[in-house]
């Protein structure tokens, strides 16, 4: 009787722990960190209303967007930003799209332990010099066709 405890107890336990662990953050596949966009994100973060209460990382990746958000959508749980448009028109002309995810069964920002925002294209409150094939210019804070992944992470 004590070995059949023993055993249910262990596989409860092994259950549990996957339970606990569904749902969490994972980096998209060939998704690099970006430490210059972490760091720029670490400090405008510091000057926001409780931007002392996330750890942020973020990554970078050159598949499009839809298929970045079709990845999260199988992870966590879309959530829509009151009062945020899912896109814009940037003054370029170029559409401005994005996507907000929760992990570990959150029902909402304030409540999420983790969460994600999917963004393309990337924007950079920074001047960066980025060459695109086809333009004789260079442009300035806008790259096209890389989407970025914002990981937010309460601290504990």
């Amino acid at each position: 009787m004590r070995r059949v405890v023993a055993v249910l107890a262990v596989s409860l336990a092994v259950l549990l722990a996957t339970v606990s662990w569904a749902g969490d953050f994972k980096v998209y596949p060939g998704a690099k960190l970006d430490e210059t966009l972490t760091k720029e994100a670490v400090q405008m973060s510091k000057d926001a209303p409780g931007g002392d209460m996330y750890d942020v990382a973020i990554y970078s990746t050159r598949d499009s967007f839809e298929k970045v958000c079709a990845f999260y959508k199988g992870l966590g749980q879309e959530y829509e930003m009151p009062s945020s448009p899912k896109s814009v028109k940037l003054p370029s002309g170029t559409e401005l799209k994005t996507a907000y995810f929760l992990f570990g069964g959150a029902k909402d920002l304030p409540s999420a332990k983790s969460w994600i925002k999917v963004q393309n294209p990337l924007i950079s409150h920074q001047k960066v010099q980025v060459y695109t094939p086809g333009m004789d210019k260079p442009s300035y804070g806008e790259v096209p066709g890389v989407t970025t992944i914002m990981h937010m992470l309460k601290k504990k």
